[in-house]
């Protein structure tokens, strides 16, 4: 079924709170590319000059993961210090550091370093299928663990965790459905954050205070104040409910009433009627604004006094205040919608 367009943009907002990248890593040469060519099912960006990743390319991974393809480390282009300022640009949280010969300085620069940054390693020794012992005196059980042997022992003190590889050949697919088991388990584990963000009140309030502000920059736009002065009701109501992307039929879904700013403004002009001079009904509509905005009072006075000027604030105060309060009420039907729809 259709996810609600409210949902669907809740959604993408929780999504953009929890780092869904993993970067794979490493040697030159390793076969990174191949490797997460097989691993996303997708074709690596490949320089034509270097045949080699030049620059970071993404690739999706399952419903929400993405995989990031760097270049090589210890090349002129991207030395151990050049590598770090890659990382730290661009600020991932889990790596697959991938291997297919001996730990060398620029891999031990590396490797310390994204352990003092806390980033966890996955270590990924491809091409598996070239460790052979040429005299046929040792099988490659035991070449593979002599690796992960020197992986231990180069790095067990600057890493908390277990040190050993995830074997890999693309060549002859082999380890590559265990790769994929540990991707999918990091995965798991953020799509068990995001289940939990979607049902969480606090960041139901963090998307709709965005949504508010998105709003409240429209309504002190130029163009709003043409709509003000025209008393474009509907205009407002069209403004408001595309904004939050909802309509009178999911009011009939909640079992709530979608609000209308008509009436909201008629309510005010029956009401607010003892206020004497044009600054007493600036001030107020201040005070409406920063209360239903959150937002500093001085926005909306700006607007006002650039905007309208004293002239008239008598007769356009209750379009703009039952405005304002008409955009706190969509606001929380909006928020209903999420509720029913999460």
């Amino acid at each position: 079924m259709e996810r609600h367009p409210l949902i669907m943009a809740y959604h993408q907002y929780v999504e953009s709170t929890i780092d869904y990248r993993v970067a794979v890593l490493g040697q030159v040469d390793a076969g990174k590319s191949a490797l997460v060519n097989r691993l996303a099912d997708a074709d690596s960006h490949i320089s034509a000059q270097t045949d080699a990743t030049r620059t970071v390319t993404e690739h999706p991974y399952g419903a929400r993961g993405r995989i990031l393809d760097f270049p090589g480390v210890g090349t002129t282009e991207y030395s151990p210090k050049q590598y770090r300022k890659l990382i730290a640009k661009t600020d991932i949280k889990h790596v697959l550091y991938v291997f297919s010969s001996k730990i060398r300085d620029a891999d031990e620069a590396t490797i310390r370093y994204l352990a003092k940054k806390g980033i966890h390693i996955t270590f990924v020794y491809n091409k598996s299928d070239t460790l052979v012992d040429v005299s046929g005196k040792r099988s490659q059980e035991i070449l593979m663990n002599d690796k992960d042997t020197e992986l231990h022992v180069t790095f067990k003190k600057q890493i908390d965790q277990p040190l050993h590889y995830y074997f890999t050949s693309v060549k002859e697919g082999a380890g590559i459905a265990e790769l994929r088991a540990q991707l999918d388990r990091i995965f798991e584990k953020k799509d068990a954050r995001f289940e939990e963000r979607v049902q969480s009140a606090q960041f139901i309030e963090k998307f709709l205070t965005k949504k508010m502000n998105g709003l409240a920059t429209r309504l002190l736009s130029p163009g709003f104040k043409d709509i003000i002065l025209s008393r474009a009701y509907r205009s407002i109501e069209e403004m408001t409910e595309s904004h939050y992307q909802v309509t009178a039929q999911d009011g009939v879904e909640i079992g709530q009433e979608i609000p209308r700013a008509a009436t909201y403004i008629n309510r005010v002009k029956n009401t607010d009627k003892d206020m004497k001079n044009p600054r007493d009904y600036i001030n107020h509509l201040a005070s409406v604004f920063s209360a239903i905005f959150k937002m500093r009072k001085l926005n909306v006075v700006t607007f006002i006094a650039s905007s309208l000027g004293e002239i008239g604030i008598k007769n356009i105060y209750p379009v703009m205040k039952g405005t304002f309060e008409y955009v706190g009420d969509m606001n929380d039907f909006a928020r209903e919608v999420i509720k029913h729809h999460r």
